[in-house]
């Protein structure tokens, strides 16, 4: 702890050591943790970690970011996947975030890829180049992210939604149906009443109670 805080104060290291030093020091500590629930939530120094990781956002450009920075940052917002304070970080700096964007696509871990592309819309209206960045994660492998990214389409109102919502329907899966009927309601499709029968006869719970929360609110 003591070497962390005197690294982490040393003036003659720059951010980028900084942030490494502590993403190392989160490493070291997740080995002797069980990865259940919100483990992530009780490391020691998140403090410090959300202080460097705004430090560097705010005071760098990412052309000048290392292939060891962008995956800390990357792994750096997968932790904190329960607070978000990272995520809201980056979309201060929303050129940045665009290019963490494209490199997050394929990274290994879906607790960074369905924050990517969550939270792309809350800088979609001044950057139109979000809706291709959340139209590729709809296509990830986690059906989670697909799900996150299917809703963020509908958020934005975008070209892709209906269809990308008519291809979540046809997975018949509970919670892709879900998103797939939000969507077609967010958009006002015209397609929402069909879908609106079928999940109301559906054999699945959550559906049925979804369909009738958008049936009450189209009054």
């Amino acid at each position: 702890m003591k070497e962390l805080h005197r690294i982490i104060h040393n003036a003659s290291k720059d951010i980028y050591t900084k942030l490494d030093v502590v993403v190392n020091d989160f490493w070291e500590w997740s080995k002797f943790q069980k990865h259940e629930y919100e483990w992530e939530t009780e490391y020691y120094n998140w403090a410090i970690l959300n202080t460097i990781f705004a430090e560097l956002i705010e005071t760098t450009e990412h052309t000048d970011w290392s292939r060891k920075t962008i995956n800390n940052l990357l792994y750096s917002i997968a932790r904190d996947h329960e607070c978000t304070i990272l995520i809201n970080k980056l979309c201060e700096k929303p050129i940045s975030f665009l290019f963490l964007a494209q490199e997050g696509l394929f990274y290994s871990d879906v607790d960074v890829r369905w924050q990517l592309a969550h939270y792309l819309t809350k800088i979609h209206a001044p950057y139109s180049e979000t809706e291709e960045l959340i139209y590729k994660f709809s296509a990830d492998s986690d059906e989670y992210v697909r799900r996150r990214a299917l809703l963020a389409l509908g958020y934005i109102k975008s070209k892709y939604a209906e269809e990308k919502a008519l291809m979540a329907w046809n997975t018949n899966l509970e919670y892709q149906r879900i998103a797939a009927l939000e969507v077609l309601y967010q958009i006002k499709s015209k397609k929402l009443e069909h879908y609106l029968k079928l999940a109301r006869n559906s054999n699945f719970k959550y559906l049925r109670s979804n369909a009738e929360r958008i049936i009450q609110e189209l009054g």
